[in-house]
């Protein structure tokens, strides 16, 4: 079965292609767009005009792909983070279902995660070993600890970096005081996070796409990107981080690696990673590509029975 899965994510869709049977998955083709659905909207929990007209012309050039690539038997889209927490998200959502006659599914933070684990599972060997993952999105970043079985604890925060800009404001480049503003309020929102770390005591923590994905860019810029999973060492994490603090978006725009679409959100989602490895004393850290859309891929394949 051919399946096409959207991850309508705040700052980038995604969208993944791939054929599926029986506990097997073949990824055809993965493509990636900005789109923006969020920007500008936190404050006013709506999403704009403007954000909701230029992501329905990225649906419809990644609509005209799923057809050049031969159509799909089942074509499945999730809404994250800024829809769902957009007044007007439902509405949004059921033109999208008009259009597109498309499944689009608005999901709980929860629920993400959830496919969040399938997906980093697909791309990294796990073993009994309690694992910490993080996804850093433009709306909200997911927490999970698991292994290979099952997922211990998992909640979803409202602190991705496209809601925090809007929220901090930071300066360029950013200036200490605005570092430890950040810090403290990511102190007060972590509570239950830092209790779950007290009792699981994770020492490996693995990024999944977005904000990873371009630090791996950053740290290995002649990468080729084919393999699905790669070490981070926390010490060459570290040199990036302290030069991402000192940068410009003049001098970030110039940075071999750096993806155009987190010119803007790259400093704020470093000091993120920073922060937790810092708090939480992990001594590794992996980027894994996979995220939700190869976890709803895992999922599928789990339960056909051809």
């Amino acid at each position: 079965m051919k399946i096409a899965v959207f991850d309508l994510g705040t700052n980038v869709f995604n969208l993944l292609i791939a054929r599926v049977s029986k506990g097997k998955c073949d990824i055809k083709e993965v493509i990636k767009e900005g789109n923006h659905i969020g920007k500008g909207g936190f404050r006013s929990a709506l999403l704009t005009k403007e954000a909701m007209d230029s992501s329905v012309k990225v649906l419809d050039k990644m609509y005209a792909r799923i057809e050049a690539s031969g159509g799909a038997d089942h074509i499945k889209a999730f809404a994250t983070s800024a829809i769902r927490d957009a007044s007007n998200g439902e509405k949004f959502v059921m033109f999208l279902r008009e259009r597109y006659g498309m499944d689009v599914e608005i999901i709980p933070g929860d629920r993400e995660a959830e496919l969040i684990y399938k997906g980093i599972r697909e791309s990294i060997l796990l073993y009994n070993e309690k694992v910490l993952m993080l996804d850093i999105g433009g709306g909200s970043n997911e927490l999970i600890i698991a292994d290979k079985d099952k997922i211990f604890w998992k909640e979803s925060f409202p602190l991705g970096v496209i809601r925090m800009k809007e929220l901090i404001e930071p300066s360029d480049p950013v200036t200490y005081d605005q570092i430890k503003e950040y810090e403290m309020f990511l102190e007060s929102k972590l509570t239950t996070f830092f209790e779950q770390v007290d009792l699981y005591k994770p020492k490996l923590m693995i990024g999944s796409s977005g904000s990873f994905d371009t630090l791996r860019e950053l740290i290995y810029p002649e990468d080729d990107g084919l393999l699905p999973a790669m070490e981070l060492p926390l010490d060459k994490f570290k040199i990036l981080h302290e030069r991402l603090l000192r940068s410009t978006r003049e001098e970030r725009v110039k940075m071999a690696g750096m993806s155009p679409l987190r010119v803007d959100y790259m400093v704020l989602g470093s000091i993120f990673v920073d922060y937790i490895i810092r708090k939480t004393g992990v001594t590794e850290l992996y980027q894994s590509s996979y995220s939700l859309k190869e976890g709803y891929m895992a999922e599928t394949a789990a339960s056909l029975n051809y």
